[in-house]
């Protein structure tokens, strides 16, 4: 990739209360704050009018089964693309086969979060069959991607949570697209395309495929409460009060900051080097290989916010 990539990482020490729970205007602050500074303009409309347009269907790609995307951090993003225009009907917030539109998914999400049992309405008619028949650059037919992407968004933004994870060293954001195709599964069983082998080293090349890379425009890190150990499975002894927000158009660049504030809680936890296992290898496979980004910290611009 040519030039520096902006990641930009903004925290605010009482985002999070005594139960986790993030405080919503707080969010809503920092990501003004993140907008603002990635685009270089003080008013966030006239920034976010820099990477969605008001015509745009927007896709924000969430992940939410276990170190699930906080709703508030998805709410932020809602409220700033209605105030651009974006229309409520025209954003839809979705992972893998769970999908719902505008405020009234949110509210589906914030219930879920409060009873499973409200799952079942996350799921709209429009998405009742949410994979395309379009096959996926080198995955083949056995693979094929959301048509979410293909057929409804225009424009995308990635918001992932942060972890390490068991098979690929950690799970931010090159990782959130697993979730945009079909037929994935450790093993690799009846697939055209493995992605499991070698610590998952090529699980970064989802991002190449040309829809994605295409029409995703933004990534927004939710690094409130990341997992530093033995994700994805969730061991609250593992978790920590980290009250960051990171974004960037970079998803190589913003992956390799995470990384390194992941290894440095574990550094910290254990008074030692705990390096994780197995590495992230696609996050440097992803800029080598399939130029998606920088993982060069000399070739990375970060700027970090307090509030």
């Amino acid at each position: 990739m040519v030039g520096r990539s902006r990641v930009v990482l903004v925290r605010h020490g009482n985002v999070l209360d005594d139960r986790h729970t993030p405080d919503q205007a707080i969010v809503d602050k920092m990501l003004h704050r993140a907008i603002s500074s990635m685009s270089g303009e003080n008013d966030p409309i006239v920034a976010w009018k820099n990477y969605i347009k008001p015509s745009d269907t927007v896709g924000i790609k969430t992940n939410m089964s276990r170190m699930a995307t906080h709703v508030e951090v998805v709410k932020a993003i809602v409220k700033n693309l209605h105030s651009i225009g974006v229309k409520d009907h025209r954003i839809i917030i979705w992972d893998r086969n769970k999908a719902s539109i505008g405020y009234e998914g949110l509210e589906a999400l914030e219930k879920k979060r409060r009873d499973v049992g409200a799952g079942n309405k996350l799921i709209t008619k429009i998405f009742s069959y949410i994979f395309s028949e379009k096959k996926a650059p080198r995955f083949g037919y056995r693979n094929n991607i959301s048509r979410i992407i293909t057929d409804h968004c225009t424009a995308l933004i990635n918001v992932p949570g942060t972890r390490v994870h068991w098979l690929a060293g950690i799970g931010i954001a090159l990782k959130n697209w697993v979730g945009a195709v079909s037929n994935i599964n450790a093993e690799d069983l009846y697939v055209s395309f493995p992605i499991h082998k070698d610590s998952c080293a090529e699980v970064c090349s989802i991002n190449a495929i040309p829809v994605i890379r295409d029409k995703c425009r933004l990534v927004v890190v939710d690094a409130l409460r990341p997992l530093f150990h033995g994700g994805p499975q969730v061991d609250p002894r593992y978790l920590w009060h980290n009250n960051a927000l990171l974004m960037s158009t970079d998803p190589v660049a913003v992956d390799t900051v995470c990384l390194r504030m992941l290894q440095d809680k574990r550094n910290e936890f254990r008074g030692r080097e705990w390096p994780i296992n197995p590495p992230a290898k696609h996050v440097f496979v992803a800029d080598k290989k399939y130029g998606l980004g920088n993982s060069d910290w000399d070739k990375i611009e970060l700027i970090e916010h307090a509030l």
